[in-house]
C-alpha cells in the first residue's frame, strides 16, 4: 500500500528558533564584525567555531592569494579520534536496535536519541582538517556560483560547496564512518552494514538546496545489476540545522521500491552529475508530498532508506549549514566503495569526451576553481 504520508508534525530535535539566526556576522564592509565573550553561548548554540570571514585584498592576485591561504592554513589530520566517540558496548548497541529498528521499518527514517550523538566540536573539527588538509587528504570537490549581497550590490561568488570521496585518505574520517557510524547503523537495522560513498555539504549562505528526488535509483546507476541493490543514508549534522537554513526535509512512510514514487528518466547520455543522473521527482509528484522538517543541533544522527523522498530548501540564513551525507548498503550484497568512485569516474569523463571537454582542461579549471573558492571560506 502506498503511504500517505500527511504527517504535518516537524521532526525537532533541538530548541534554536529561526529567530537566532536573524543577525548578520558582517558589518557594512562585508568584513566580519569583533565577537565579543558574551557571543560564545551563541556560537556554541548555532553550532559554529567562528564567525571570522577571511578578509580580501582586492589590490592582491586572488590565485596567489588563496595560494598562500592553503598554505597558510593547512590543518593536519586529529590523531585522537576514538576519545571523542561514545564508547558501544554489545548492551548499547542492543538499546539501538529496541529504539529504533519498528521506527525505520515504518516510517523509512529514523533519529538517534541524544546519547549516541557525536559532539558537534569533533565534527567541525573533522570538517577543518578535510578543507585544509594540504595534499594528503584527497577529496572530490565541487562548486557553485553563489550571489553575495556587499556594498549596496550583489556579486557572484564561486563558492566551496561539496566534497567527496575522502574517508580513505583521513584517519578521523576512516573511524567514523567506517568505525562508530557503521556499527550503529548495522545495529539499528539488525543487519552488517558498509561504507558505498560519502559527501559532505558546506551550504554556505545563499547557497542552493537540492530538489525532491530518491536515492537508490540514482546509486543503482554505478554499478547497475553488479552492485548493491539496498541503500541506507546517514546524515550527520555539522552545524544546527533549521528550516530557515535549509536542513534535510523528509516524507514519511513505509517505502520500498515497490511502491516508490515515479521519477523523471535521466537524459541519454547526460552528465552523470546533473541531467543524466537518476531519482529526480517530478514536481507534480512532489507537490502532492508532505516533507517534513529535520531540526537538529550539530552532531545529530538521522537515518533515512534509498527510497524516502527528500529534499532541502536554499540556505536564507547568514552563516553555513553543513552536513555529512554517508551511504551504506548491506554487506552481503558486497563492499563496493572504491569501485563506485572509479566507475564514476570513468563515467564523468566519458560524458566528458562526449561533451568535448578536456579532461585536462577540467582539472586546470578545477584548480582554479578551488583556489579561488578557498578563499571564502570562513577561517577559524
Amino acid at each position: 500500500m502506498t503511504p500517505s504520508p500527511r504527517d504535518n508534525d516537524k521532526i525537532d530535535t533541538t530548541g534554536v528558533t529561526n529567530d537566532v539566526l536573524d543577525g548578520s556576522a558582517t558589518n557594512d564592509d562585508g568584513e566580519s564584525s569583533s565577537i565579543a565573550s558574551s557571543d560564545k553561548a551563541l556560537l556554541e548554540m548555532l553550532g559554529l567555531t567562528s564567525l571570522n570571514e577571511i578578509s580580501t585584498n582586492h589590490d592582491v592576485d586572488e590565485n596567489e592569494q588563496a595560494e598562500s591561504l592553503r598554505e597558510n592554513h593547512t590543518v593536519e589530520p586529529s590523531r585522537e579520534v576514538r576519545s571523542r566517540l561514545p564508547l558501544l558496548s554489545q548492551d548499547y548497541l542492543s538499546t539501538v536496535k529496541f529504539l529504533l529498528y519498528e521506527q525505520y521499518q515504518e516510517k523509512s527514517m529514523c533519529v538517534f536519541p541524544h546519547q549516541y550523538s557525536i559532539p558537534a566540536d569533533h565534527m567541525r573539527k573533522l570538517t577543518e582538517e578535510l578543507i585544509w588538509g594540504g595534499p594528503t587528504v584527497h577529496a572530490d570537490r565541487s562548486y557553485e556560483t553563489i550571489q553575495v549581497y556587499k556594498n549596496g550590490t550583489i556579486e557572484q561568488r564561486r563558492t566551496l560547496t561539496r566534497l567527496e570521496n575522502f574517508v580513505d585518505t583521513h584517519p578521523g574520517w576512516k573511524d567514523l564512518c567506517c568505525g562508530y557510524l557503521r556499527q550503529l547503523l548495522s545495529a539499528a537495522l539488525g543487519t552488517e552494514m558498509v561504507l558505498f560513498k560519502e559527501k559532505l555539504n558546506l551550504k554556505p549562505p545563499g547557497g542552493s538546496g537540492f530538489a525532491p528526488h530518491l536515492d537508490s535509483p540514482s546509486l543503482r546507476v554505478a554499478m547497475g545489476g553488479h552492485g548493491p541493490q539496498t541503500f541506507c543514508t546517514v546524515m550527520v549534522a555539522i552545524d544546527d540545522a533549521n528550516s530557515k537554513n535549509g536542513c534535510l526535509r523528509i516524507c514519511k512512510g513505509k517505502w520500498n521500491e515497490a511502491n516508490a514514487c515515479t521519477v523523471i528518466q535521466p537524459e541519454q547520455d547526460g552528465n552523470p552529475d546533473a541531467g543524466g543522473r537518476a531519482g529526480a521527482i517530478p514536481s507534480e509528484v512532489a507537490d502532492q508530498l508532505d516533507f517534513d522538517d529535520v531540526t537538529c543541533k550539530g552532531g545529530t544522527i538521522v537515518a533515512f532508506n534509498g527510497w524516502a523522498p527528500h529534499r532541502s530548501g536554499a540556505n536564507a540564513s547568514p552563516f553555513p549549514r553543513r552536513a555529512v551525507f554517508l551511504t551504506y548498503n548491506p554487506k552481503c550484497e558486497g563492499d563496493f566503495h572504491q569501485k563506485y568512485y572509479q566507475r564514476m569516474e570513468k563515467l564523468r569523463n566519458e560524458w566528458r569526451e562526449k561533451a568535448g571537454l578536456s579532461n585536462q582542461q577540467k582539472r586546470l579549471d578545477d584548480e582554479k576553481l578551488e583556489q579561488t573558492a578557498l578563499s571564502t571560506i570562513p577561517k577559524i
